[in-house]
């Protein structure tokens, strides 16, 4: 049987965790005004990269070099490939499903 000394911390520890957890919530979300939250969520027009980054530069800022190695080349077409075939059976399904 379990007593109700040895269930008092984690009882103790969850309301505590619960109101942090409350607080957090009120003083993080007091940034985000009604009206951004009115706004639709944006769908960007390209799918490939949802983020814009300078010329040349990736992500973490480094520059890009200009050529790719042919395995890398290769897994982005066969990456290409498949996914031309997930589009082709989606469609296939949509048409059947109809």
């Amino acid at each position: 049987m379990i007593r109700r000394d040895d269930i008092r911390i984690p009882i103790i520890l969850s309301i505590t965790g619960l109101i942090a957890l409350i607080i957090f919530h009120a003083w993080f979300s007091s940034f985000v005004g009604e009206d951004d939250w009115k706004k639709p969520t944006p769908i960007p027009s390209i799918l490939e990269n949802l983020y814009i980054w300078p010329e040349g530069v990736n992500y973490l800022g480094t520059p890009q070099s200009e050529k790719i190695d042919t395995f890398r080349q290769d897994v982005i077409d066969d990456y290409k490939k498949y996914l031309e075939k997930r589009k082709k059976k989606y469609k296939e399904s949509k048409l059947i499903n109809k």
